[in-house]
């Protein structure tokens, strides 16, 4: 596996977790409707991701109606139902709350690709096998240690919709967080099944194009989503310089640099490879925050770090061990033939 792989991952991950700095920075105090917001974000970044397809791939690709319940589900799993059940989550429960369930993704994506086939199960009587299962526990708890740091400097924050949350709703919003994180991984294992490993694809060497057609059927989805607010059309117009500064970041960072770069690492890597760099998010939001905002590390993001990183390490060791072994046992089996 090539170093761009990882550095595509990294750099992934940074702008997931710039975009949290750039909401505080630039948009804290915003009115606009998040769900709307949504909407313009994936309306904005379909053209702009059909354009960097056409640049790379080299041509403009236009989906055929037997792909196109494939794409719906996609843009269903990835782009739509986590983007709406995160806004959901946070405003149900809280931020630190949500963050709190982002770690989830690795395990979720761990145990459906084996369940599914995708991936075959580390094989414990190894050493490389017991190394992934245990480094994508390491990076998940380091992640959950670093958000429990913040929770215990931000311990009295309440939900965003409701300023005395019930039980109820709380727990609705976990329900929402919980389901989102499941979702992430759905998406990226099905991306991995039904397009990058299947030889008969015509989409296999096309990881852009696949991305852009998903988030327009997810820009679709939250169109509809959207008719809610039908009768309130101040919704689509109340957005400050503020707000379109976060828009833009959101529409060329998070969703085309990050989701693009996401979608071809797939197809290069294994699923729990790429969903296993998750944790990074904790990592660098943290250490944007003391940059940028000028907040203080606690002893335990710092401790989280250390254990994300640890563990990132331990499943590229174990990724890299996997591959020789491969390497060697297609060497042998052509000295036999």
């Amino acid at each position: 596996m090539s170093m761009k792989v990882y550095c595509a991952l990294i750099t992934a991950q940074l702008g997931f977790g710039a975009y949290g700095i750039i909401v505080t920075k630039f948009a804290k105090e915003t009115k606009a409707d998040p769900l709307v917001f949504c909407l313009f974000r994936d309306a904005g970044a379909f053209p702009v991701m059909m354009c960097a397809a056409f640049l790379v791939e080299g041509k403009l690709s236009f989906p055929s109606l037997r792909s196109i319940p494939l794409l719906m589900v996609l843009g269903l799993t990835g782009p739509f139902i986590p983007q709406l059940l995160f806004l959901l989550g946070v405003y149900l429960t809280s931020a630190n709350m949500a963050a709190m369930f982002q770690p989830a993704v690795p395990v979720w994506s761990a145990f459906l690709a084996m369940m599914t086939g995708v991936e075959p199960p580390p094989k414990l009587t190894t050493s490389h096998g017991c190394a992934k299962v245990f480094g994508i526990l390491l990076a998940v708890c380091g992640a959950m240690t670093m958000t429990l740091g913040k929770l215990h400097d931000t311990s009295s924050e309440n939900s965003w919709l409701l300023q005395d949350s019930s039980i109820g709703s709380q727990f609705l919003g976990c329900i929402c967080l919980f389901v989102k994180t499941s979702s992430t991984a759905v998406y990226y294992i099905i991306q991995k099944k039904y397009i990058f490993n299947q030889s008969h694809s015509t989409w296999k060497k096309q990881p852009l194009a696949v991305t852009a057609w998903s988030y327009f059927f997810a820009t679709i989805f939250l169109a509809f989503a959207s008719l809610t607010y039908s009768n309130q059309p101040e919704k689509f117009t109340s957005f400050t310089k503020e707000t379109f500064y976060c828009l833009l970041y959101a529409i060329v960072v998070s969703s085309t640099m990050c989701y693009l770069l996401l979608s071809w690492c797939n197809m290069q890597a294994p699923s729990t490879l790429v969903t296993c760099s998750w944790p990074l998010q904790s990592l660098f939001c943290a250490l944007l925050s003391m940059i940028c905002l000028g907040q203080s590390l606690q002893l335990l993001e710092c401790a989280g770090g250390g254990l994300i990183i640890s563990g990132l390490a331990t499943v590229l060791w174990s990724t890299y061990k996997e591959s020789e072994e491969l390497r060697l046992h297609l060497k042998n089996e052509k000295t036999l033939c």
